[in-house]
């Protein structure tokens, strides 16, 4: 049977400065769990690009010299719970609260030549076998872009998502990996 999923969409602007900007995406609307009927979202996908604010592939600063050549690195992740702000730092694939990790790296070589050179997921939904079930009002969204970089990384977020009845399966999915 043919799953009926819908997209849900979020950006995140990375600065060139390591700090750790955050921001949200409101599940209230798919998520209830105090009524007669209550739901829960499951994430199917995520899909994820780095970019500059036109789109493009985002620049490092350039090298003095060839010798000089340099690579830089953003990280991104979302989780289940807001993180306090003494403990913004890249998580780890432990972390309970983490459904999804990322991380992209660029370099300047010696021909001037740029361009993201790797990127990785370290946990996404469709890694799994049927998703991430999600039982929380809010997901919350975090990265760090080093100061390698030219500009701000604008991480764009596409979720592939559907609803479904909590059952007694489900619920216990949900107590079991998820804080």
């Amino acid at each position: 049977m043919a799953k009926n999923t819908f997209f849900l969409r979020q950006q995140l602007i990375a600065p060139a400065d390591e700090t750790f900007p955050t921001n949200e995406i409101d599940l209230g609307a798919f998520v209830n769990l105090g009524s007669t009927k209550p739901q829960v979202l499951r994430v199917h996908s995520v899909q994820i690009s780095f970019t500059d604010s036109q789109g493009l592939v985002p620049t490092i600063k350039a090298a003095d010299s060839p010798a000089d050549a340099k690579s830089a690195f953003c990280s991104f992740s979302i989780t289940t719970k807001e993180r306090s702000a003494a403990n913004l730092i890249p998580m780890l694939s432990d972390d309970e609260t983490m459904f999804t990790a990322s991380i992209v790296g660029s370099n300047l070589n010696n021909n001037a030549d740029q361009g993201i050179f790797s990127d990785a997921m370290d946990i996404a939904p469709q890694h799994l076998v049927n998703g991430y079930l999600v039982g929380v009002d809010t997901l919350h969204l975090y990265a760090c872009a080093d100061d390698a970089w030219s500009e701000a990384i604008y991480i764009s977020v596409c979720l592939e998502c559907s609803t479904e009845e909590v059952t007694k399966e489900n619920a216990v999915n949900l107590a079991l990996s998820q804080a």
